[in-house]
């Protein structure tokens, strides 16, 4: 297998994580050169090994920016961060809510709470291709693969090639259509987030103003039929009854993509202990996102540790809702990735530990849910 490697501008200093901060104790250049040397060579070995995926982005902001496609700068920077497969999310609520800026250029506002625009039959699934379409060309042009299967991805990296696999953050725009989930998994499309900022006619969200509802019957037929496609279901930015309802209706683990523990930080995007215990129970996958809100690469690991005390290492993730959000400044606008990967050596993680939490893990629940 191919291995992506990155040249590491060498400093006179040593890096040790104490608590959430980071102190650097000047030692001789040679002995951190080879310090250095060493740390590449064990990153490397354990990329070779695993699958590193970040497991929900929205690179070049191509789900609500005027891009015609996902850039080549941003498709760099996953490389740079040795990731190999990037979960590429269409916000499809956006064509309810605003917040996007049209092909010609006008920008339509957002709306508040749970407003919506009054949309005709079939604005909201065309936003949605309309969308999916830009991450598509990116494909076409040749500069990264599909990830249309495990193996897609597998191939991809041989290659030494991104691969991008296309996503629904909120079902809003499938307008409750199983159809149009059939439609959209045909176009490549191999995950679907059952709800995003807006309540809809599949379930209810974490953010106010809150709803005490949970899963609908079509989205009990909307969980059912992606098991049956071998699409993966994202329950982030969901509530709990619609959590548990999801958990309680699939045949296959689910996954909550971006969040953190909210024993740790008090937020409504956070899962509570009881919710990270029934998505590890089912097999799920959470992923630890780098968010401004947890403060350092320390911050972000604590939540890890947190969830791996609850449910095992085999429910690990990370995702970084690339030009979704504000970021710790070690990850930054550049997507410093590697900024995680060394957070967890720091920690005392394993070879196998990292690998797992790279990208490893989410890599398994795929492999699961397409067979």
């Amino acid at each position: 297998m191919r291995i992506i490697s990155v040249v590491i501008t060498t400093t006179l200093a040593l890096v040790l994580v104490v608590g959430t901060g980071v102190v650097r104790t000047p030692v001789a250049a040679g002995t951190d050169q080879a310090a250095n040397a060493a740390r590449e060579r064990r990153i490397a070995a354990i990329h070779a090994r695993f699958v590193f995926a970040d497991i929900h982005a929205h690179p070049s902001r191509f789900h609500r920016a005027n891009v015609d496609r996902i850039e080549r700068d941003e498709i760099a920077r996953y490389a740079r961060g040795l990731i190999d497969v990037v979960v590429s999310n269409v916000s499809s609520d956006a064509a309810y809510q605003g917040g996007y800026t049209r092909r010609d250029g006008t920008e339509i506002a957002r709306l508040p709470g749970n407003d919506v625009y009054p949309l005709k039959s079939g604005e909201a699934f065309a936003f949605t291709l309309d969308r999916l379409a830009r991450v598509l060309k990116a494909i076409e042009s040749g500069d990264v693969a599909a990830a249309s299967t495990p193996q897609a991805v597998v191939d991809a990296k041989r290659r030494g090639q991104l691969a991008l696999l296309p996503a629904l953050e909120g079902a809003d725009g499938l307008e409750g259509s199983l159809d149009n989930l059939r439609d959209i998994t045909r176009r490549g499309v191999r995950l679907v987030q059952l709800v995003h900022f807006l309540d809809n006619g599949i379930g209810s969200n974490q953010t106010p103003p809150y709803e005490d509802r949970g899963l609908t019957d079509f989205g009990r037929a909307l969980v059912r039929e992606a098991n049956r496609l071998g699409v993966i279901i994202d329950l982030a930015h969901a509530n709990t009854r619609t959590i548990m309802d999801a958990l309680e209706t699939s045949s296959q683990p689910m996954l909550v993509s971006h969040t953190g523990a909210k024993a740790l930080h008090e937020g409504d995007r956070y899962l509570t202990d009881d919710e990270i215990r029934a998505i590890g129970a089912k097999g799920g996958v959470i992923g630890i996102w780098p968010s401004a809100d947890l403060e350092t690469i320390g911050g972000m690991i604590r939540h890890i540790d947190h969830v791996r005390k609850l449910v095992g290492i085999d429910h690990l993730a990370i995702a970084s809702d690339l030009r979704g959000m504000n970021y710790i400044e070690a990850f930054g606008e550049e997507a410093n990735f590697r900024a995680i990967i060394e957070g967890l050596i720091d920690a005392g993680y394993s070879d196998d530990e990292v690998g797992k939490v790279m990208g490893g893990n989410f890599f398994g629940l795929w492999q699961r849910v397409s067979r």
